[in-house]
């Protein structure tokens, strides 16, 4: 071809593979560099989507303020013994407390310093549990214990631990408040098999025990 021998054409053959192949090796490393980029953006999003779906989980089943449990996580929580229970033959308990004229420090000392309150109590109920317990605010001043038992002895060993933690005076500002609550129980099987007459009957028990005190143990001390 235009006077070439042989050997010329055979070196052009090789010079065009050769170019060839250099340039799809150009053009696969610039996919694998697209590929790698990609992957790195959708692990990103990935991260970013994981991240914020447990903030919406903590969101929905913890409390706000104390970082305890909420109702629904309770109530979740309370259907999981009760299934096992009901399986292993066992029993648990449910404790209901609620603050003793707690209105009156927000009314006194302003809603911020109810809500370090709130936080500072939540800690000492917590802290005199057992790990496997849960222990929930399922309102302004209300929190619900759950608790798997072997006797009903136990219900008032938890009582007194309760009660312990809440004994000591809770710093304000300048004042150390004493504060007490008023605890209702409800033991399954004997109280009850479902979820709201549990919770029921402990409410019934605690709110017994509030008219019978009618006073609201809380007070400054210096």
């Amino acid at each position: 071809m235009f006077g070439m021998d042989n050997s010329e054409l055979a070196l052009i053959g090789q010079l065009a593979v050769s170019g060839a192949c250099l340039g799809a090796m150009g053009i696969f490393g610039g996919l694998l560099r697209h590929a790698r980029r990609r992957c790195r953006h959708l692990s990103e999003q990935l991260g970013q989507a994981c991240a914020l779906n447990e903030s919406l989980r903590r969101q929905a089943l913890y409390d706000g303020l104390t970082g305890l449990p909420n109702r629904l996580l309770l109530e979740e929580r309370i259907s999981s013994a009760l299934t096992r229970a009901e399986r292993e033959q066992g029993a648990f308990a449910l404790l209901f407390l609620d603050l003793d004229g707690f209105k009156t420090v927000n009314d006194r000392y302003g809603h911020a310093a109810g809500d370090l309150l709130l936080m500072q109590i939540a800690s000492r109920l917590s802290d005199s549990l057992r790990h496997a317990d849960t222990i929930a605010r399922i309102g302004g001043d209300e929190f619900v214990v759950l608790t798997e038992i072997v006797s009903a002895g136990d219900i008032g060993i938890i009582r007194d631990k309760l009660h312990q933690a809440l004994s000591q005076p809770f710093q304000i500002g300048a004042d150390a408040l004493c504060i007490s609550a008023s605890l209702g129980h409800a033991r399954y099987p004997d109280d009850g098999s479902s979820i709201d007459a549990l919770l029921a009957r402990a409410d019934q028990g605690m709110y017994h025990l509030k008219r019978q005190r009618q006073s609201a143990a809380i007070y400054a001390t210096q």
